[in-house]
């Protein structure tokens, strides 16, 4: 087993320990069903980043980073055989979600971002540092491109996080329909796979899932309830990642970067 699922299953493992000692404490007999799941996509927009590279034969940093996130324009097309396809599931940008409700007010739930981060082409950086037998002058520039180094982590930018809940229930206007609004609190790991390969030095890339660093998050949106079990969630977070351990290359070289992200989702859920 990965190192990235024995993380992924001992975070669960606490997590559903952690939710049965709280029904001890603090559950009351609303809502009925005290777990709920969601499944959902997500768009996302990147600040820009310093990204400072660390190996054998090189040591530099690049300033100002721009990145975009891939997420598929939604077309009918692209419903059926990508959103909706079972056999394409970590293309789109997802997030999956298991919550445990404490009380008819406050929730914990354990939350995958399935996110996607590629750096830009085409743009031109400040940088310093060297690698190989170049040097960058005082004020030097790097023009990135697949020829210089390619950046990404799409397979993806996985955020795995412990969330804090509390709902407002809405009772005004809305008929027979149940709805609230919510804010949370988020904190977790980053597990990437990350798929960069650094041409100038003719590395090619490490290509695995592996933990590179922690995240912090906090979110608000509505939920409105349909039918009798289900219901959807329109979400809006802003986060910070910080990693500091990712790993470019092959043969184990090293880069750090923050990130700052906002990201919308919509997620449809079942309690049970």
């Amino acid at each position: 087993m990965t190192t990235c699922f024995k993380i992924i299953g001992a975070c669960a493992f606490s997590f559903i320990a952690f939710g049965a000692h709280a029904a001890d404490i603090n559950i009351n007999a609303t809502p009925i069903q005290n777990w709920s799941i969601e499944w959902g996509w997500n768009n996302e927009g990147y600040g820009k980043s310093d990204i400072h590279f660390k190996g054998v034969d090189h040591d530099f940093t690049l300033y100002g980073v721009r990145a975009a996130d891939t997420q598929k324009t939604l077309t009918l097309q692209t419903l059926f055989n990508t959103y909706l396809n079972p056999g394409k599931i970590t293309i789109p940008q997802t997030n999956v979600r298991i919550a445990r409700q404490l009380d008819a007010d406050y929730a914990i739930a354990l939350n995958l971002d399935h996110m996607k981060y590629v750096v830009q082409d085409g743009q031109s950086v400040k940088a310093s540092g060297r690698y190989s037998q170049n040097s960058y002058p005082d004020n030097g520039q790097q023009f990135l491109s697949p020829s210089f180094m390619h950046y990404e982590h799409t397979d993806g930018l996985n955020v795995l996080s412990l969330e804090f809940e509390k709902k407002y229930p809405l009772t005004q206007g809305l008929g027979n329909f149940k709805a609230r609004v919510f804010t949370l609190v988020g904190a977790g790991i980053v597990i990437p796979k990350s798929n960069i390969t650094m041409t100038m030095l003719g590395q090619v890339r490490n290509d695995k899932f592996h933990l590179a660093g922690t995240n912090i998050d906090v979110a608000g949106g509505l939920e409105l309830d349909f039918l009798k079990d289900y219901f959807t969630r329109l979400s809006y977070k802003l986060g910070a990642i910080h990693l500091s351990d990712v790993v470019t290359s092959a043969r184990q070289d090293k880069a750090s970067q923050k990130i700052n992200y906002h990201e919308a989702s919509l997620t449809f859920g079942m309690r049970f």
